[in-house]
C-alpha cells in the first residue's frame, strides 16, 4: 500500500488527532477514481466546439465548471480526512462508502446543470456590463434565454440540489458516528472523541442548511430560488462560529494538548 503524500514524522494533526490511516487502501483508491470520474463527467457531457465561435461561447460556462469542481474537491477532502483520521475499512465503512459514491455520481448532473446555468448567467451579465457586443456574447445570451427555467422548474432543481447535498453530508456524518462507536477498537482518547463529535456537529449543521434551503422553495415556491441559494452562504458564518465555540470548550475541558505518542 502506498503512503500518503504527508510528512511521516507528523503523525498527529494540528488539533491533536492521531492519524490512523497514513497508508492508502484499495477502498480509498476506488473512491479517488470515482471522484476523478465525477469531475470528468463535468467535461465530457459538453460537446467539443466545432469552430472558434463555438469555443468562445463555451467559455461562458467556465465559471460553472469552477464552482462544480470546487464543491467536489471539498467533498473529496472531507472524505479523505475521514480515512486519514480513522483508517477504517470494515463492512459498515465499506457499505457507507459505497452509498456515498453512488449518491455522488447521481448528484453530478443536477450539480452541473445548476452551476453551469448560474455560471453562464453571471459571466454573461459581467460581459454585458462591460459593453461586450460580440457575436459570441449574443449567442451565449440567446442560449441562456432559451434555457430559462420556469418557477416550477426552479423549485424542482433547488430541491434536487438540496437533497443531493443532504444525503452526502448525512452519509459522512454516519461514517463519523460509526467511527465514534468504534472508539474502543480505534483506541480514541478523550480529545479524539471530542474532535470526532465536532465533525459530527459540523455535518449536522450542513444538513440543517440544506433543509432550510429546500424549505424556502417548498414554502414560497420557485420564485424564491435565489433566496434558497443564498441560504448556503450561511455555512460561511455558522461553521466558523461553531468551530470557535467547540475549540473554546475543548480548551476549557483541558483537551487541547497535542498527543505525540502513537500506538
Amino acid at each position: 500500500m502506498k503512503k500518503r503524500f504527508i510528512d511521516t514524522k507528523r503523525r498527529v494533526s494540528e488539533d491533536g488527532f492521531r492519524y490512523r490511516g497514513l497508508e492508502t487502501t484499495r477502498l480509498e483508491n476506488l473512491s479517488d477514481a470515482v471522484f476523478g470520474f465525477a469531475i470528468t463527467l463535468l467535461v465530457i457531457t459538453s460537446e467539443v466546439p466545432k469552430g472558434y465561435l463555438e469555443l468562445q461561447v463555451s467559455m461562458y460556462g467556465f465559471l460553472g465548471f469552477i464552482f462544480c469542481t470546487m464543491l467536489l474537491l471539498s467533498l473529496w477532502n472531507n472524505h479523505s480526512n475521514f480515512f486519514l483520521h480513522y483508517g477504517l475499512e470494515d463492512k459498515a465503512t465499506k457499505a457507507l462508502n459505497a452509498l456515498f459514491l453512488f449518491v455522488l455520481l447521481f448528484y453530478v448532473y443536477p450539480l452541473k446543470y445548476l452551476f453551469s446555468y448560474l455560471g453562464t448567467v453571471i459571466y454573461a451579465l459581467i460581459k454585458r456590463n462591460l459593453g461586450d457586443e460580440s457575436l459570441a456574447f449574443k449567442q451565449a445570451w440567446e442560449v441562456m434565454a432559451k434555457q430559462e427555467l420556469s418557477v416550477l422548474e426552479w423549485k424542482d432543481l433547488m430541491i434536487r440540489f438540496g437533497l443531493g447535498l443532504f444525503f452526502i453530508y448525512l452519509i459522512i456524518l454516519l461514517m463519523h458516528l460509526h467511527a465514534l462507536r468504534k472508539a474502543k477498537c480505534l483506541q480514541l482518547n478523550l480529545q479524539e472523541k471530542y474532535i470526532t463529535k465536532t465533525f459530527i456537529h459540523r455535518y449536522f449543521l450542513l444538513m440543517g442548511i440544506t433543509v432550510i434551503s429546500m424549505l424556502v422553495v417548498i414554502v414560497f415556491g420557485g420564485k424564491a430560488a435565489a433566496y434558497s441559494g443564498m441560504v448556503y452562504l450561511l455555512a460561511a458564518i455558522i461553521l466558523p462560529l461553531n468551530k470557535r465555540r467547540r475549540v473554546k470548550k475543548q480548551k476549557e475541558l483541558g483537551l487541547s494538548e497535542v498527543e505525540e505518542q502513537m500506538e
